[in-house]
Protein backbone atom coordinates (compact mmCIF):
# COMPACT_ATOMS: atom_id res chain seq x y z
CA UNK A 1 0.00 0.00 0.00
CA UNK A 2 1.21 3.51 -0.75
CA UNK A 3 2.44 5.40 2.34
CA UNK A 4 0.50 8.59 1.58
CA UNK A 5 -1.76 9.62 4.43
CA UNK A 6 -3.90 11.65 2.01
CA UNK A 7 -5.10 8.36 0.54
CA UNK A 8 -6.33 7.16 3.93
CA UNK A 9 -8.85 9.10 5.91
CA UNK A 10 -12.28 10.43 6.60
CA UNK A 11 -14.23 13.09 4.76
CA UNK A 12 -16.20 14.14 7.83
CA UNK A 13 -16.02 14.94 11.49
CA UNK A 14 -19.12 12.91 12.39
CA UNK A 15 -19.16 9.99 14.80
CA UNK A 16 -21.52 6.99 14.98
CA UNK A 17 -23.08 8.34 18.17
CA UNK A 18 -23.94 11.72 16.63
CA UNK A 19 -27.61 11.96 15.55
CA UNK A 20 -28.14 12.79 11.89
CA UNK A 21 -30.36 15.79 11.06
CA UNK A 22 -33.13 13.67 9.49
CA UNK A 23 -33.07 11.03 12.23
CA UNK A 24 -30.98 7.94 12.81
CA UNK A 25 -27.23 8.16 13.19
CA UNK A 26 -24.25 8.83 10.97
CA UNK A 27 -22.49 5.81 9.54
CA UNK A 28 -19.41 5.79 7.35
CA UNK A 29 -19.00 4.29 3.92
CA UNK A 30 -15.63 2.54 3.81
CA UNK A 31 -14.22 2.36 0.28
CA UNK A 32 -11.21 0.17 -0.44
CA UNK A 33 -9.71 0.37 -3.91
CA UNK A 34 -7.16 -2.17 -5.09
CA UNK A 35 -4.30 -1.57 -7.50
CA UNK A 36 -6.23 -3.77 -9.97
CA UNK A 37 -9.08 -1.22 -9.96
CA UNK A 38 -11.48 -3.46 -8.04
CA UNK A 39 -13.36 -1.63 -5.28
CA UNK A 40 -14.97 -2.96 -2.08
CA UNK A 41 -17.52 -0.87 -0.18
CA UNK A 42 -18.58 -1.46 3.43
CA UNK A 43 -20.61 0.44 6.02
CA UNK A 44 -18.80 1.02 9.32
CA UNK A 45 -19.62 2.84 12.56
CA UNK A 46 -16.47 4.89 12.97
CA UNK A 47 -14.38 6.90 10.56
CA UNK A 48 -10.97 5.57 9.55
CA UNK A 49 -7.98 7.87 9.93
CA UNK A 50 -4.38 7.35 8.79
CA UNK A 51 -3.20 7.01 12.39
CA UNK A 52 -5.61 4.08 12.86
CA UNK A 53 -3.42 1.92 10.62
CA UNK A 54 -0.21 0.81 12.35
CA UNK A 55 2.95 1.13 10.26
CA UNK A 56 3.61 -2.57 10.82
CA UNK A 57 0.17 -3.64 9.46
CA UNK A 58 0.28 -5.97 6.47
CA UNK A 59 -3.35 -7.06 6.32
CA UNK A 60 -6.82 -5.64 6.93
CA UNK A 61 -9.52 -7.87 8.41
CA UNK A 62 -13.15 -6.91 7.82
CA UNK A 63 -16.01 -8.51 9.76
CA UNK A 64 -19.53 -7.86 8.47
CA UNK A 65 -22.69 -8.32 10.55
CA UNK A 66 -26.39 -8.30 9.67
CA UNK A 67 -26.97 -7.26 13.27
CA UNK A 68 -24.61 -5.45 15.59
CA UNK A 69 -23.56 -8.60 17.47
CA UNK A 70 -20.57 -10.77 16.71
CA UNK A 71 -22.67 -13.94 16.89
CA UNK A 72 -24.32 -12.96 13.59
CA UNK A 73 -21.15 -12.47 11.54
CA UNK A 74 -21.96 -13.03 7.87
CA UNK A 75 -18.57 -12.42 6.26
CA UNK A 76 -14.89 -12.22 7.16
CA UNK A 77 -12.50 -10.76 4.56
CA UNK A 78 -8.70 -10.67 4.77
CA UNK A 79 -7.05 -8.07 2.52
CA UNK A 80 -3.36 -7.76 1.72
CA UNK A 81 -2.52 -4.06 2.17
CA UNK A 82 0.20 -4.34 -0.49
CA UNK A 83 -2.60 -4.68 -3.06
CA UNK A 84 -4.57 -1.64 -1.83
CA UNK A 85 -4.23 1.72 -3.58
CA UNK A 86 -6.46 3.63 -1.14
CA UNK A 87 -8.81 3.33 1.82
CA UNK A 88 -11.20 6.12 2.78
CA UNK A 89 -14.38 6.74 4.72
CA UNK A 90 -17.16 9.24 4.15
CA UNK A 91 -20.12 9.90 6.38
CA UNK A 92 -23.56 8.71 5.40
CA UNK A 93 -26.83 8.75 7.35
CA UNK A 94 -29.23 5.86 7.94
CA UNK A 95 -31.74 7.72 5.75
CA UNK A 96 -29.26 8.03 2.87
CA UNK A 97 -28.54 4.29 3.15
CA UNK A 98 -32.25 3.49 3.07
CA UNK A 99 -32.74 5.64 -0.05
CA UNK A 100 -29.73 4.03 -1.77
CA UNK A 101 -31.00 0.54 -0.97
CA UNK A 102 -34.49 1.40 -2.24
CA UNK A 103 -33.11 2.89 -5.45
CA UNK A 104 -30.86 -0.12 -5.99
CA UNK A 105 -33.70 -2.55 -5.30
CA UNK A 106 -35.95 -0.78 -7.83
CA UNK A 107 -33.28 -0.83 -10.53
CA UNK A 108 -32.50 -4.50 -9.82
CA UNK A 109 -36.20 -5.49 -9.96
CA UNK A 110 -36.24 -4.22 -13.51
CA UNK A 111 -33.46 -6.71 -14.24
CA UNK A 112 -35.06 -9.55 -12.18
CA UNK A 113 -32.32 -9.53 -9.53
CA UNK A 114 -32.42 -9.44 -5.76
CA UNK A 115 -31.93 -6.18 -3.84
CA UNK A 116 -29.04 -5.59 -1.45
CA UNK A 117 -28.80 -4.84 2.24
CA UNK A 118 -25.76 -3.11 3.74
CA UNK A 119 -24.58 -5.01 6.80
CA UNK A 120 -22.56 -3.15 9.41
CA UNK A 121 -18.84 -3.95 9.22
CA UNK A 122 -15.74 -3.53 11.36
CA UNK A 123 -12.18 -3.19 10.03
CA UNK A 124 -9.04 -4.15 11.94
CA UNK A 125 -5.38 -4.40 10.98
CA UNK A 126 -2.75 -7.09 11.56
Amino acid sequence: MIDDSSLIGDSSGHSAEEPAPEGGFFRHRLTIRFTSGETFVYIVREALHAEDIPASARFAVIHSYQCETEENCTEIVLLNLNDVSYIRTEHITDEQLRIEEETHRQSQEQHHAVGIHHPLSHIGFI
